[in-house]
């Protein structure tokens, strides 16, 4: 698969949400590192003002194509509801991927951006 089809899935998920009419795209950008990698991030407001900001590193030749990703859930006052990601951690964890909660740090497998905003309930 192609960086310009994993995209296309990420937009077809985006559009179904925004099509709910329950969330809006406040910001987004996409941008092709090679045929099969590159970067993307954006900002969805849903209507009682929380936000989801999310980012990912892809490269589709890879048998885990997401090398880099974060899906930080905040409420209207920008207080963390959650937020997976597979960044270096301190102290160090078993694995990378994790979530962080109010409740502390949890070892988890790699949500897709779908899981995310089924998990917030759009």
């Amino acid at each position: 698969m192609s960086f310009q089809v994993y995209l296309e899935q990420i937009q077809s998920v985006l559009n179904d949400t925004l099509s709910s009419g329950s969330a809006s795209l406040i910001e987004f950008q996409a941008e092709r590192r090679s045929t099969t990698a590159g970067f993307l991030a954006g900002v969805l407001q849903f209507e009682d003002g929380a936000q989801l900001h999310f980012r990912e590193y892809v490269d589709t030749s890879q048998a885990r194509p997401r090398l880099m990703y974060a899906y930080h859930f905040q409420d209207a006052a920008k207080q963390l509801i959650f937020r997976y990601d597979n960044a270096a951690h301190r102290p160090t964890l078993s694995q990378p991927e994790h979530k962080h909660t109010t409740q502390g740090v949890h070892l988890t497998t790699p949500p897709t951006l779908r899981e995310v905003l089924d998990e917030i309930g759009v």
